[in-house]
């Protein structure tokens, strides 16, 4: 590859925002020559290098603008401790169906049970299939519907 070529794919790798393989491929090129790798391969490999970061980068912008105080999974949820849950149940909620069919969930229960643990690592599921989130209490929803009530905004805000 010539000095001219070499410039001009890094030049359109930044204006086409492919950083993960423009930081990746001089390295690589090197690794795929050693190894006798095919040109599919190496592209292969650097597109779906590239992929695996936009992803891993949207779900972070997705997880920040959510709000989530913590990061509570579901796999670290207690089912033995707090058998009144079913677990079959969280479980099916953790196939976000429920979004896709436009049907609310609503945790109840007294301090202490999980809802808030549920919640989160519910909204985080979310975030990792692609669905951006909000996290509030529910002390901070009704407060913010009671101030867009106020200030006449009430039908934009629900």
């Amino acid at each position: 590859m010539n000095n001219f070529s070499y410039e001009r794919l890094h030049s359109n790798l930044q204006y086409l925002k492919l950083n993960t393989i423009e930081e990746l491929l001089d390295n690589y090129l090197e690794i795929a020559a050693r190894d006798s790798k095919t040109t599919m391969e190496v592209l292969d490999y650097l597109f779906e290098q590239e992929k695996k970061h936009k992803e891993a980068a949207a779900i972070e912008r997705r997880m920040k603008s959510a709000g989530f105080p913590v990061k509570k999974m579901l796999e670290d949820f207690d089912f033995e401790f707090q058998s009144s849950i079913d677990k079959k149940v969280i479980e099916d909620l953790a196939t976000l169906r429920f979004v896709h069919n436009a049907e609310n969930i609503v945790l109840l229960g007294p301090p202490g049970v999980g809802k808030s643990h549920l919640a989160i690592a519910l909204g985080i599921e979310a975030v990792k299939a692609g669905i951006s989130v909000h996290f509030t209490n529910t002390g901070n929803l009704i407060e913010g519907l009671k101030i867009a009530n106020r200030e006449g905004i009430l039908e934009k805000k629900i």
